[in-house]
């Protein structure tokens, strides 16, 4: 018997909670609601902003980085390993030019293409014509220095090339 009237109590109370519940949720549903929409259209907001964020922030990096990226470059064309102690610097230094272009990928930056595709005034700047045999017209046929964009196409560096006349 004691059982039975302390459920009935806590039924009477859940009855009474549920009553509450009801009544404000017709007075205030629709205002939670919309505050619930608004609540999701802020986080979306934010997340956008994020990656936009980010995208510029790994623009200006890969910038930065680029002329450290042309020193290795330039010193590999230039500098020939004659020893074998001079091999294994040559090689060492080739791993973290690897690994620099490797982070790059992961950030979503890559290298735009240049020889044997067609001149892309949004991605090559031409620094010269010339002909050449190997290439039709309007086509590049050397690289001078290399070019970076991000994946969505934004641009970081134009490559130098040279076009086919």
């Amino acid at each position: 018997e004691v059982l039975e009237s302390d459920i009935a109590k806590i039924d009477e109370k859940i009855s009474n909670a549920n009553k509450v519940y009801e009544e404000n949720k017709a007075e205030w549903g629709s205002q939670l609601d919309d505050l619930r929409k608004e609540y999701i259209n802020i986080q979306d907001r934010m997340k956008i902003k994020m990656k936009a964020g980010a995208g510029d922030a790994n623009i200006e990096i890969a910038r930065k980085i680029l002329n450290v990226l042309d020193n290795y470059e330039r010193a590999f064309g230039v500098v020939t390993p004659e020893t074998d102690e001079e091999k294994e610097v040559e090689a060492s230094y080739k791993d973290t030019y690897s690994m620099i272009l490797k982070q790059f990928e992961d950030i979503g930056v890559k290298q735009v293409q240049t020889v044997g595709t067609e001149f892309n005034y949004e991605f090559h700047q031409a620094v010269m014509m010339r002909p050449d045999e190997d290439y039709e017209e309007g086509m590049v046929c050397e690289e001078l220095a290399k070019g970076f964009a991000m994946e969505d196409g934004t641009l970081i560096r134009a490559a130098m090339v040279v076009v086919a006349a």
